[in-house]
């Protein structure tokens, strides 16, 4: 997607937003890619290790090729990840391959246990623009007690050599972040002495993030008053801009579905354009605009849409999208260290 068009796009979807408009004029910008619902590892807040999900599997690569073929030149960026543990996928770095060659910015998420130095090479060659690795925990008691299944020091160290691999090789992406859930609520002297080797290894962005439900998955202290209470609804904003795809094709509005219980479209035998102004989409959105949220699984337990807003729109990670959108991985260390 070409810059003075993904800027034409985010001022309509704005707009659309706001007015909640049932048939947007554009397509989605963002895009959830699931290689696979498999992890290697049980984390005690994942709704992945739950016993709720039935059936895993992997993508195939034609159903991916099918997909970028349909969204080339109007999906901005694509996250190749959603419930599973990504890397599992023997084909992740051709898909990167695919997406960039078709003009899409690709982001993955892991849990980076299975990071050795082959996969790390041929993500970072594969042309990967964003990687953000999840890690529970700033030392190995509280994390192995997290992140169940995973070695502490072990996932440390192929981190820490994936970026001496980017450092030393003068890569300028991936875009790296490392990412906490403030589980532990580590002093900040142990958090920076903790930081301090990843970010002279070259890590962009350090990150504490407080932990969220889950759409209902998981219990968060304190946000029980929100839930459910009108005074702070704000319509959700992924039926206006995303879509999530998971392996087997189907298709969900939100990447907080994990359960796939919104269904809004298969890939297997409908369009883009199909899904993105079906019935079920639409409807979806005439829900959120009547602030008609009773009833919807997952929506009406999902502390997602109770959050402070600005403008109308959900103020949750706003600056990091827009500057994303605006700006650019390659350019955001400036801006989101200011």
């Amino acid at each position: 997607m070409k810059k003075l068009d993904q800027y034409k796009t985010l001022m309509k979807m704005y707009r659309a937003y706001r007015k909640g408009v049932l048939h947007p004029s554009y397509p989605p910008i963002r895009l959830w890619i699931e290689p696979t619902n498999r992890c290697n590892l049980r984390c005690v807040m994942c709704p992945n290790s739950s016993d709720k999900i039935k059936k895993r599997g992997f993508m195939e690569m034609s159903l991916f090729e099918k997909i970028i073929d349909q969204v080339r030149g109007v999906v901005y960026d694509a996250n190749l990840h959603h419930t599973g543990e990504s890397l599992l996928h023997p084909e992740l770095p051709r898909m990167v391959r695919l997406a960039k060659e078709a003009g899409i910015y690709t982001r993955l998420h892991t849990n980076a246990t299975l990071l050795n130095e082959e996969r790390a090479r041929t993500l970072i060659e594969a042309g990967l623009d964003l990687i953000s690795f999840s890690f529970d925990g700033y030392d190995a008691e509280t994390y192995e007690s997290i992140r169940r299944g995973a070695d502490f020091e072990k996932t440390l160290a192929n981190i820490k050599h994936f970026l001496e691999i980017k450092q030393k090789g003068r890569y300028e992406t991936p875009y790296t972040i490392f990412e906490v859930i403030n589980f532990s609520q580590g002093t900040k002297e142990q958090i920076d002495a903790f930081k301090a080797p990843l970010v002279a290894l070259g890590l962009n962005r350090f990150i504490v993030k407080e932990p969220h439900n889950w759409s209902g998955e998981f219990e968060v202290e304190g946000e029980e008053s929100m839930i459910g209470n009108p005074d702070y609804f704000v319509p959700c904003t992924f039926p206006w801009y995303a879509l999530v795809i998971f392996y087997d094709g189907t298709v969900y509005p939100c990447p907080q579905d994990f359960f796939g219980k919104l269904r809004v479209g298969d890939f297997n035998s409908q369009t883009l354009d199909e899904v993105w102004h079906g019935e079920p989409l639409v409807d979806l959105r005439r829900r959120m605009k009547e602030r008609n949220y009773h009833g919807l699984d997952p929506c009406q337990q999902c502390d997602m849409i109770f959050r402070e807003a600005f403008l109308g729109v959900p103020t949750s990670n706003l600056k990091t999208y827009l500057s994303e959108n605006f700006i650019g991985y390659g350019k955001l260390k400036r801006l989101l260290e200011r």
